[in-house]
């Protein structure tokens, strides 16, 4: 750890003093007015970005493809992991 970091910690008042920059998790996004019709789509079951995105363009939405994806991809369900994923030799 650097005398930097080290410094920065120490000057800290508070935790959230600690966060600036691209950590900032408070930052607006383009999607973020679509992101209420994106999750009632997904409720729905329209679970293909490409699908959701070319729904937002006519609404308005200017941001890539990308952003979509990847919120979509965040709001998917990880599936529990079954017993059996993982199979061991029957030695």
């Amino acid at each position: 750890m650097t005398h930097r970091t080290v410094k920065s910690f120490a000057d800290a008042a508070r935790p959230e003093d600690l966060f600036h920059g691209q950590w900032q998790y408070n930052r607006t996004s383009a999607l973020d007015d679509y992101k209420p019709y994106l999750d009632d789509r997904w409720n729905e079951g329209a679970t293909n970005a490409w699908k959701l995105w070319e729904e937002i363009v006519p609404l308005g939405y200017k941001g890539s493809y990308g952003i979509v994806s990847a919120y979509i991809g965040r709001s998917a369900p990880h599936p529990e992991q079954s017993p059996h994923s993982h199979r061991h030799p029957a030695w």
